[in-house]
Formats: structure tokens, C-alpha cells, sequence
């Protein structure tokens, strides 16, 4: 399910403290056990490469780049980095403002003669750039470009005219008042290539290649699919045998937003040129960054076509990509000088990626935690089950007399259910308790009662200055779009909150789904800003998974391959005869079952 991450945060996060790393002390080998794995654990199909200065500390492919050509992933191979491509769609509006022939602060109907409406007239091409012009994207193509579930997918198949294309979206009325506030889209980007196109004479690909590619040194990257090209990197999705070939969406509905083919070495010489006054005579990289909006999450800021953001307390300019069956990110790090490029061209499901954009996030956490932070991760390494007693971990076992598992063993493999109570599993068992009433989840309670009573205007009286001051159908709109999705609200409780009362986790418990609800207060009681996780879907008949025997005692549950966003492991204790009593695992807090 697409919902998006309202992140209406508007507080203080604690700073993570500074830690300098020296160049000579970072530990690649650390990077390569992690990698390997991710590869064991059939999570990563693709490949990384780190650069630091002058030199490619790091870089190595895992799987195949084309199944049916037997060619395997490397640095050099041409994958779709697709929103990646908007640095160079915005690198390209700014540099024909240096050249006098537009600028940002310039309505979008100077230059768009179908855009002549009201909204032509406000917004600009500054807030095209940072994503705050309100132009709507009905295709949602700003959700990833993603695949059987779209209901345009087939058309999308299909070559579109610019003409047909900008007709689908140009007259709808705009998302919000333009420049109100922050949503992620890709058709301003799409309306920025044709402004290229219409102020300079050129195509859209010819003029990034003239000056921006070429200067660059940029010999393997273009603006269409090289298809003849043996470097190509193709796209699959699917576990295991469900293995398919992603369906290819046509580039012609992706121009200025998510178009470009490129290679880990050509964004690698992008940086070093753009930071050597190659594109632009007295700008370096962050110039991309030299007027950000506020996101109001977590110290994050969107500039042109690049976000800015802090991993391990240093700077990081990034962006990430997703089209069909590839995912990708581009992280640049100034102040060590460190490029990291990733892409995975074999994800979960094409139709849901964002497990496979979480694996990619979790494994840019962790390498950035090694070379920063000199961070060591937690790795699992699996055990053969030809080399252990299966039939140990056998049995019955019970968190309370309502919540119980089963462990059973068939050809070689151990599997877990749950036994009884429907709609609970391992991964909500912390979500199934329900915390007494006080100041604080009454407050949490009130909230989501108002939001889905539609009782807007009330929410002042719960929320901080700031809060009350966003524009009330930022509130409404998210509200209707987890309706839209997952149906009427059906319950809702309080579950979990932190010692200082500072954050209320809340379970909200739709016809389709269920989603939990972080609510944050400032020290009056007053909320000052709620963020959602990922919706989950309802649990109908119980829940089973594989378990994988791992190093320690130890079982795993792959949330990967059941959809979850979230490893379980499960830790068996025994007494003094060796033999197991129970098991506990950590899932917001520990949890403990005992063996019957």
C-alpha cells in the first residue's frame, strides 16, 4: 500500500553526536561481510560502489544483471536511476538562469502557453524545482513508477506524447495553494523539461548531453533506455521461483523526472565535476542544496533536485530512485568526500516495493554507520539445518493463555503459526495491548476521533502553535487518502508511549488494514506532531512463517520474504540439562513464551 509518510514532525530531534573518521581507518571488509549477508539471505541483487577522493574504496556486484544473457551486476553495468535523474533536470533549469534565458522566481506561464490558468500564474519554477507548487499527479507517478496494481501500468507500457501526457494533469485543479507546503512529485519535474525545451532550442536529452554529460566525461549515460547496449542492467521482481521479468515502462512518461540510464562511474565523475567548475564556473555540488525548503522531519531539506539530510552526524546530499523493478540511491557525503551508489535490480514486488526501498535505506544506515561511525552492524549468518537437531525447537509455547505458537517440523523445515485469537502475530503482539486511560492517550484518542468525524476546526485545541497553524486540509487530505485505501476506521487504541510521555503509539485498526500511529507532545501536553508507519495488512487466518536456523541458538523469522518490514529473531533459553524452556524476542519490547 502506497500511504504516504505525512511526517508532519515539528519538533526537536537530539542531535547524534559528531564522529570524525579518519580516511585511512575505514573498514571495507566490514562493508563486504555485510554485503555478503544481504547476498545469503537472497535480500540484494545488485551493487555498490564507494568512492573517497580520488579513490574507489569499495565496489562489487552480487547477482545477475541479465538472467537470460548470464551477465552479473558490476559498477560499470547501465541501470535506471530514476528520480536520481531530477538533480540533472534541475542542474539543467539553473543553468540556463545563469545564462539569462529564465528565472526561478519566474511564474510557470511565462514559459508554459498551456498553462495560462491561475495556477500557471502563481506558481513558479523555483517551487516546481522544491516540489511546492501543488501540480497534481493523478497518475501517481511520484509513488515509484510502480507495477501490476496500477491501474495505468499497461499505458504506461506504451509511448505517450508530451502533449498527452501534460493534458492528463494540466487542467486538475492544483493539490494545494502553490508554495504552502512540501509534496513529492514528478510532474513538476515533467513541466521543467519542457521549460528546458521551450527556452533553449533543445531537446530535453540533447541539451543534457551538450552540457552537462559531455563536460562531465559522461560516456554511458543518456536520457533514453540503451537498449543495444551490453551493459544493461534488466529488472526482475519476486522471491525465490516467483522470480518474473519486470514489465519496462515506456521513457516517454518519465522525461525530467525519472528518465536517465546511468552508471555508478559516470555519477562519480558527476560530482568530481560539478565540484571541479565544470557545469557551473563558480558553484560546486552544493549549490544544488543553496536554497532548500524545510521539510519539517528530522532535519531534512529539499533543494534542487537533491535532498539534504544528516547520516551519523555528518552532511549528506542524497536522492534516491525508483522505477520497475530497480531501486537506487545516490549519497554524497561533503565533508569526507565520500560517494556511496547503490542500485538493486531484483525487488519484493513489483507492485509494492517498499520492502526492497527499505533494505536499500537499512543497508545505506549501515555502511555510512561503518565509515563514519566505525559502527559494526549486527550480521546474521545462517547454520545448515544438516548440522543441527530440528526436533529441539519442536513443541507448543505461550507468551499468556490467549497468545500461543506452535513450532512444527516437516522435510527438514521448522515453521511457526499462531494458535487460537485471530489478527495478532508475532510482528503486533506488543500492538494487542491496550494502555489505561490518561492526559496523554485520551489526547491520542481525541485526535484520530476528530480526524475521522471530519471535526477539523477542533483540532487547535489539542495541537501546539505550530501544529495549528498548518492549513487544515494537510489533515483532511491524509485523512481521506488512508480512507481511500484501507476503508472506514473500525477501532482505535493506544498501545505503547515512551517514559517522558513525549510519544503515544496508537493502533488504528481499518476495514482493509491496520496502520500505528506515532503522536509526539511538547511539554504542555500540547501535540506538536504525528508521523504513521507503514500500513500492514489484517491478519484473517492466523500467521505462519519458515524459520531459518541462524548462528547463537537462534531462529529468524525473514520479514522480507513475508512482507514485513522487520527481521524477528527468536533467542531459546535452556535449562540445566540442555534442554530448551522457551524463547523471547524483541518486538518493541521484549516478549517471553514459555515451552508447554
Amino acid at each position: 500500500m502506497n500511504i504516504k509518510n505525512i511526517a508532519i514532525i515539528i519538533l526537536t530531534l537530539g542531535l547524534i553526536s559528531h564522529v570524525q573518521a579518519n580516511e585511512n581507518e575505514y573498514d571495507v571488509n566490514e562493508v563486504s561481510k555485510l554485503m555478503a549477508s544481504y547476498e545469503q539471505l537472497g535480500r540484494f541483487n545488485g551493487a555498490i560502489t564507494i568512492k573517497k577522493d580520488d579513490k574507489i574504496i569499495y565496489s562489487r556486484g552480487y547477482g545477475s544483471a541479465n538472467v537470460k544473457t548470464e551477465v552479473n551486476n558490476a559498477s560499470d553495468k547501465v541501470f535506471a536511476i530514476g528520480s536520481i535523474s531530477k538533480q540533472f533536470t534541475a542542474s539543467a533549469i539553473l543553468l540556463l538562469a545563469q545564462q539569462g534565458k529564465l528565472s526561478l522566481a519566474d511564474p510557470i506561464a511565462t514559459y508554459l502557453p498551456y498553462y495560462q490558468n491561475e495556477v500557471g500564474q502563481k506558481a513558479t519554477i523555483y517551487q516546481l524545482l522544491t516540489h511546492t507548487a501543488g501540480i497534481p499527479d493523478p497518475m501517481d507517478t511520484g509513488k515509484g513508477i510502480d507495477g501490476d496494481n496500477d491501474p495505468l501500468m499497461h499505458e504506461k507500457t506504451l509511448p505517450i506524447t508530451k502533449k498527452s501526457l501534460i493534458d492528463s494533469f494540466k487542467d486538475l485543479p492544483n493539490s494545494f495553494e502553490p508554495g504552502s507546503r512540501y509534496e513529492y512529485t514528478n510532474t513538476g519535474y515533467i513541466l521543467l523539461a519542457d521549460i528546458i525545451e521551450r527556452t533553449s532550442g533543445k531537446t530535453y536529452a540533447d541539451y543534457l548531453k551538450t552540457y552537462l554529460f559531455e563536460p562531465a566525461g559522461m560516456k554511458n549515460t543518456s536520457a533514453s533506455r540503451p537498449d543495444n547496449s551490453p551493459l544493461l542492467v534488466e529488472s526482475y521482481s519476486g522471491i525465490g521461483s516467483d522470480k518474473v521479468h519486470t514489465t519496462k515502462i515506456d521513457n516517454s512518461w518519465l522525461v525530467g523526472a525519472a528518465s536517465l540510464y546511468s552508471t555508478t562511474g559516470d555519477l562519480f565523475k558527476w560530482v568530481d565535476a560539478m565540484n571541479a567548475h565544470k557545469i557551473f564556473k563558480d558553484k560546486k555540488f552544493d549549490y544544488l542544496l543553496s536554497n532548500p525548503v524545510d521539510l519539517r522531519r528530522n532535519n531534512e531539506f529539499y533543494g534542487y533536485g537533491m535532498e539534504m539530510t544528516t547520516l551519523w552526524g555528518q552532511k549528506a546530499y542524497r536522492h534516491d530512485g525508483a522505477t520497475a523493478g530497480t531501486v537506487a540511491d545516490f549519497i554524497y557525503l561533503p565533508e569526507q568526500n565520500i560517494t556511496i551508489i547503490i542500485y538493486m535490480n531484483h525487488v519484493h514486488n513489483v507492485s509494492n516495493i517498499d520492502l526492497s526501498i527499505d533494505i536499500r535505506k537499512k543497508i545505506i544506515q549501515q555502511v555510512s554507520g561503518i565509515l563514519l561511525a566505525h559502527k559494526t552492524p549486527d550480521i546474521v549468518s545462517l547454520v545448515s539445518n544438516n548440522t543441527l537437531d530440528l526436533q529441539q525447537y519442536v513443541g507448543r509455547y505461550a507468551f499468556d493463555d490467549d497468545h500461543q505458537i506452535a513450532i512444527t517440523l516437516k522435510d527438514n523445515t521448522l515453521k511457526i503459526n499462531t494458535i487460537g485469537l485471530k489478527n495478532w502475530t508475532l510482528y503486533n503482539l506488543a500492538q494487542v495491548t491496550h494502555l489505561p486511560p490518561d492526559q496523554f492517550t485520551d489526547t491520542a484518542t481525541k485526535l484520530f476521533n476528530l480526524l475521522n468525524t471530519n471535526e477539523l476546526t477542533k483540532l487547535s485545541e489539542i495541537f501546539d502553535e505550530q501544529m495549528a497553524s498548518a492549513p487544515l486540509d494537510v489533515f483532511q487530505g491524509f485523512w481521506q487518502q488512508l480512507e481511500a485505501e484501507l476503508g472506514a476506521l473500525e477501532n482505535h487504541y493506544s498501545f505503547s508511549k515512551s517514559n517522558d510521555n513525549d510519544e503515544i503509539q496508537q493502533r488504528l485498526i481499518f476495514e482493509k488494514g491496520i496502520v500505528d500511529m506515532s503522536v509526539f507532545f511538547d511539554k504542555d501536553g500540547k501535540i506538536k506532531g504525528i508521523q504513521n508507519s507503514s500500513p500492514i495488512p489484517k491478519e484473517e487466518n492466523g500467521f505462519t512463517s519458515k524459520l531459518i536456523s541462524i548462528e547463537g541458538d537462534k531462529l529468524l523469522i525473514d520479514g522480507y520474504v513475508i512482507k514485513q518490514h522487520q527481521d524477528l529473531i527468536l533467542k531459546f533459553t535452556r535449562n540445566n540439562k540442555n534442554q530448551i524452556t522457551g524463547f523471547s524476542y524483541n518486538q518493541m519490547v521484549e516478549h517471553q513464551a514459555i515451552k508447554q
